[in-house]
């Protein structure tokens, strides 16, 4: 599960994982929600900003892995016209994958989240 979200989003530009984000869900207790889930966030500054156009592309690579796509992307404007968030859900193999894009509200920085949940665990948790 970690490659497909690490390559997916390296294949698309991406930075590489933000491992500060990623640890607690390596190192949650075994059985809990955090533990069935599988994180990935690369982060975008000024120098090389992450926009709506990589995000689609982190989308596109997934479902060139054969992740299929529920619903369309959602995204939403800022003030400026430009997409400030956006979010897709991606399934495969008992797994759900939530994609999220967004802009820091001072839009210095820019994130592209992937988290994969897997179903059956979350089920035995009593969260999902």
């Amino acid at each position: 599960m970690r490659t497909d979200l690490e390559s997916s989003a390296a294949d698309a530009g991406v930075p590489a994982n933000d491992h500060e984000y990623a640890r607690p869900f390596k190192e949650a207790p075994a059985g809990s929600p955090p533990s069935c889930a599988v994180a990935f966030r690369g982060i975008g500054d000024k120098k090389d900003p992450l926009d709506f156009e990589r995000f689609k592309a982190v989308v596109g690579k997934l479902r060139e892995r054969d992740w299929q796509q529920s619903g369309g992307l959602r995204e939403r404007e800022t003030l400026d016209g430009v997409i400030g968030d956006a979010h897709a859900i991606l399934r495969q193999r008992g797994w759900s994958v939530s994609a999220q894009y967004g802009i820091a509200q001072d839009g210095e920085t820019s994130a592209i989240t992937l988290t994969a949940y897997d179903l059956a665990c979350m089920k035995r948790t009593g969260a999902g």
